[in-house]
């Protein structure tokens, strides 16, 4: 027997408290009581029930639960080495930035505005210098016949509005041309509005399950609900412990992770676990009773 399970079986006699009723108290089995009071962690269902299990034990007791853990915490095996290594955040999105196709229509309407408006001028000079050039010669023709047959010399003068009347042609077709585009600059961004967010599974790997989150800014939201003898823990993208559950069995879950791009979630009991939410969208867990669930926030392109 453990210094740690000697001292809650102690205590417990003192108090006259049965593993029955500690059963009933804790809503943990009877023979999970007496493994804690043995030291055989290992038939626990998971190695990360071991913390949760003896804080409730030492709780139900009148112990102060806290310092039970700080003071045999050598005793107690580490969840942490059950950590899984996944593939960083930064990796898939330089991954599928590479891959990902380029956005059709946007800029598209510019750059043709950009074109079309210099060769519109162009066209619209050379227009007018032909014009110009052409009437020159035919008055040209016309002074040497009447100077030869009247002696008289007759001038022209081109029309004082010809060259505006061009112009204002040209500044139709561009302002034309600059409402189609700002057109389809707005359809683009309405769609990109009315976009939903979703939820996809992107891999299963043995009892690890990776989801991204798309169409969203941050993780808003986690829901979980609990089943009796289910234990879930979160963390943090780095893998560090931020919350858990694994006392109130059936109590909704609703740790704070507002604002976060990542999380990892660490399930004992799966088959306990009734739901679980995020941003409002349900995460279908694995039929496994150990399992690992990350979630990923990522830009759709």
């Amino acid at each position: 027997m453990s210094e740690l399970g000697n001292y809650l079986k102690e205590t417990r006699e003192e108090k006259q408290i049965t593993l029955d009723d500690l059963q009933r108290t804790t809503k943990i089995q009877k023979r999970y009581l007496a493994a804690i009071e043995e030291g055989n962690f290992d038939t626990l269902p998971g190695i990360f029930y071991a913390r949760a299990f003896v804080k409730t034990y030492a709780e139900a007791i009148g112990l102060d639960a806290d310092e039970v853990l700080e003071t045999y915490k050598n005793e107690l095996p580490n969840p942490q080495t059950e950590a899984v290594d996944l593939p960083s955040r930064s990796e898939r999105v330089k991954t599928s930035a590479r891959t990902a196709p380029s956005r059709p229509g946007k800029g598209r309407g510019k750059s043709l505005a950009s074109i079309l408006v210099p060769i519109l001028l162009i066209a619209a000079v050379v227009l007018v210098v032909v014009l110009i050039w052409n009437i020159s010669g035919r008055d040209s023709g016309g002074e040497v016949q009447n100077e030869q047959e009247a002696g008289q010399t007759d001038t022209y003068d081109p029309p004082e509005n010809a060259g505006d009347e061009e112009g204002e042609g040209a500044a139709d077709e561009d302002e034309a041309d600059e409402d189609e585009a700002a057109d389809e600059e707005s359809g683009s961004e309405d769609e990109q509005t009315d976009k939903e967010p979703q939820l996809s599974l992107e891999e299963t790997s043995g009892n690890v399950s990776t989801y991204i989150l798309t169409n969203v800014e941050a993780i808003e939201t986690l829901k979980i609900e609990m089943g009796e003898g289910s234990y879930v823990q979160v963390r943090d993208r780095d893998g560090q412990a931020m919350d858990e559950n694994g006392g109130d069995y059936k109590d909704d879950f609703e740790p704070d992770v507002s604002g976060l791009d990542a999380l990892e979630l660490n399930i004992g009991n799966g088959y306990g676990v009734e739901r679980v939410e995020v941003n409002g969208l349900e995460v279908e867990l694995l039929e496994t009773d150990h399992q690992y669930v990350t979630i990923t926030v990522e830009e759709q392109e």
